[in-house]
């Protein structure tokens, strides 16, 4: 009798078992997703809407200015420099505010597919104008 109940228990936890859902986030992470769940804690660069990952020539011909998201939302970017890769070289930019200078927008005109930049040392001031913080990024690539 005992054995009976110990295999109908171990039958029930096991079907209990399989009907539970993994706890981990199983879906790929990529680059172009922008759901909190998947981005990393702190302020994150938003170009194009994107926070690296592919980009398009159109994506990138309508961007001006860079944004911040995450938990200083609201905050702007006073600081960074761009690194354009091209067939290999590699240009770097630096600018003092968050607006894209004419010589970055035709840098990255020039982009081809395979092509990359990124955008690095980002500072951005926080909502109440004066404390800094660091902006994360990744790097974009052409497609």
């Amino acid at each position: 009798m005992k054995i009976t109940k110990l295999l109908f228990s171990s039958l029930i936890v096991a079907l209990l078992c399989s009907f539970t859902y993994p706890t981990g986030n199983s879906a790929p992470v990529t680059n172009d997703l922008l759901t909190e769940n998947l981005l990393p804690g702190g302020a994150y660069l938003v170009f194009a809407e994107k926070f690296g990952g592919s980009v398009t020539k159109d994506q990138i011909a309508g961007v001006q200015k860079l944004e911040v998201r995450g938990c200083a939302a609201g905050s702007k970017i006073f600081s960074y420099t761009l690194e354009i890769t091209r067939a290999g070289k590699t240009a770097s930019f630096t600018a003092k505010s968050n607006v894209l200078s004419k010589e970055m927008l035709a840098g990255l005109k020039a982009l081809r597919a395979g092509d990359s930049f990124q955008f690095k040392k980002t500072k951005a001031y926080l909502p109440n104008g004066k404390d800094v913080v660091d902006v994360h990024s990744r790097i974009f690539e052409v497609v």
